[in-house]
């Protein structure tokens, strides 16, 4: 015989009927006002970090975001904001271009190999490629601050252009849109030069460590250009629009 106790409880659980009800997430509107960068920039950051509901207003007026979402979204937007807002880093990054050769038309004889002269290169080129000698042709240390675009002019006869882009990360610099052109004198009157691309990319520098990039026609040609850069951040660096 089943005791009194047991007989209620199954009678409770048999009149019950419908299941249990699953706890609402707790939804909260948090207003982000930002200090270095735009509400439009902030909401690419944010957006993965939301759920399906969620709701975002960007007011450009005051620079701010107001995010409604649940309290564990929010606070997610909101540890990876304050990591993100910070003020614009002044980069100097060097770049040297080498010419790179197997035929050894790069050879000046009585000057070191180009790639020996920068430290730690020369022996990541020779495992990287099949090219046995690297002419330097130019070297320069591009300056710049986070958000800036800045161009120059190598070699005489090229030209790099890019943006110094937030990279999100510390220890890395981003250049985006970076253009690597040839330059050379128009035929005609009233032209000054011609600029014809070489490679558009996007490339991630981590500082302290050089970044090499080789441009040529294929694997197998006898020849290419190389660009390594050097990045290194200043700090503190003098903010866009000149604050400290």
């Amino acid at each position: 015989m089943l005791k009194p106790v047991l007989i209620a409880f199954l009678l409770a659980l048999a009149g019950s009927g419908r299941p249990p009800v699953a706890a609402v997430p707790e939804v909260v509107v948090r207003v982000f006002t930002l200090k270095h960068r735009s509400p439009e920039e902030a909401l690419v950051v944010v957006r993965p970090l939301l759920t399906e509901g969620a709701s975002v207003v960007v007011q450009a007026t005051g620079n701010t975001l107001t995010v409604r979402d649940s309290a564990a979204a929010v606070e997610r937007a909101a540890k990876t904001l304050a990591a993100w807002d910070l003020p614009p880093r002044r980069i100097d990054l060097t770049v040297t271009l080498l010419r790179a050769s197997t035929d050894g038309r790069s050879r000046t004889p009585g000057v070191p190999d180009g790639a020996d002269q920068i430290p730690g290169v020369g022996e990541r080129l020779r495992k990287l490629f099949r090219f046995t000698e690297y002419a330097r042709l130019d070297a320069a240390v591009v300056q710049g601050v986070e958000g800036q675009t800045v161009a120059y002019v190598l070699g005489g006869g090229y030209r790099l252009e890019f943006q110094i882009d937030p990279a999100g990360d510390p220890q890395q610099v981003r250049l985006k849109g970076l253009r690597f052109e040839r330059i050379r004198r128009a035929p005609g009157p009233g032209v000054a030069e011609v600029r014809s691309d070489i490679l558009r990319t996007t490339i991630n520098v981590a500082i302290g460590q050089p970044y090499i990039l080789a441009v040529g026609k294929d694997e197998a040609a006898a020849g290419a250009l190389i660009l390594v850069f050097n990045g290194k951040v200043v700090v503190p660096g003098p903010g866009l629009g000149g604050q400290n």
